[in-house]
């Protein structure tokens, strides 16, 4: 009963973490299907609304993604008006997605998800190699959960330290 309180603080940081990272992914999703509207839109390419649509889902699709979303929607702009279009279309979304790896992906899960940028690239790299794209999808929260276990682990022993008697001290 004298640790539930730590628990259910464990427990609400495990949910914002998790729901950091479901926020962070939808704000990126957001900004690819805005982004590739206006582009698609510039560009002159038919359905431009609906292909960034397409995008905005796929992009939720984490590492397969947005190079499933390049390759249909480029595949319709090169049939829809031509290769100069198609291969504009091309070179935006392979641009787009070094700036949203690099980038976008990082600043927004380090506020969302209150973790490192490293700590965000180490967890993914990690979490693809051992379990592929569900490895990857999983990383995020699972480094935001262990990240918060760690903090209440060394809060709890700071605390158990500071109340113990000093050594060779009398009961």
């Amino acid at each position: 009963e004298e640790s539930r309180p730590r628990w259910e603080r464990v427990g609400r940081n495990i949910y914002a973490t998790v729901g950091g990272f479901v926020a962070g992914a939808l704000t990126i999703a957001l900004v690819a299907g805005i982004t590739s509207a206006i582009v698609l839109s510039v560009l002159g390419v038919s359905y431009a609304f609906a292909l960034a649509l397409l995008v905005a889902l796929l992009d939720l699709i984490p590492l397969a993604g947005a190079t499933i979303a390049t390759v249909v929607v480029s595949t319709i702009a090169f049939l829809d008006s031509g290769w100069k279009i198609g291969l504009a279309a091309l070179v935006w979304f392979v641009v787009y997605q070094q700036i949203e790896n690099h980038a976008l992906y990082p600043l927004v899960y380090s506020r969302t998800v209150q973790l490192s940028p490293l700590a965000i690239l180490i967890a993914v790299l990690v979490g693809a190699s051992l379990a592929g794209i569900l490895g990857a999808l999983a990383a995020i929260p699972i480094a935001g959960t262990i990240q918060v276990l760690l903090i209440e682990l060394m809060a709890a022993r700071r605390e158990s330290t500071r109340h113990a008697p000093a050594p060779g001290a009398a009961p």
